[in-house]
């Protein structure tokens, strides 16, 4: 069953959030929490990433100097 929040925000993203809701034809509320699906998501895979890098570090898996260094050298850092 659907909980009710509620939480405050700038009148200028309300304004561009309904307008965006109106040529999409959907609701506030639908975009809302697609909007927060989306963070969860991202937030759980970077959690996911961090997670699985430390463990990689922790076990001793760095690149080399060489390893680094030709990665910066191909994208010109």
């Amino acid at each position: 069953m659907p909980i009710a929040t509620s939480f405050r925000t700038d009148p200028e993203k309300i304004e561009a959030l309904d307008s965006l809701a109106k040529r999409t034809g959907t609701s506030r509320n639908k975009l809302i929490n697609r909007a927060l699906d989306d963070l969860l998501e991202h937030q759980a895979w970077f959690m996911r990433e961090v997670m699985d890098g430390i463990a990689e570090a922790e076990r001793g898996e760095f690149a080399t100097e060489d390893e680094a260094a030709a990665v910066f050298k191909k994208y010109g850092a």
